[in-house]
């Protein structure tokens, strides 16, 4: 793939390319801000479990 066609195939794809509307805009945030609390509470639990497991962990 060469420069030229690289550039002609993404002036293609911006030309179809169109703004996206309030509600669908609303719902990718929607859905992205849940995806952050998911992970989130995930890496929460997954903390809490490995300070319980490891607590009676003794150092030599």
């Amino acid at each position: 793939m060469g420069l030229g066609e690289f550039v002609r195939s993404s002036l293609r794809i911006l030309r179809l390319a169109t703004k996206p509307s309030r509600k669908e805009m609303w719902m990718s945030t929607k859905v992205a801000f849940l995806a952050m609390i998911l992970v989130g509470m995930l890496s929460f639990i997954v903390q809490v479990l490995m300070t319980i497991v490891t607590s009676n962990w003794t150092g030599s």
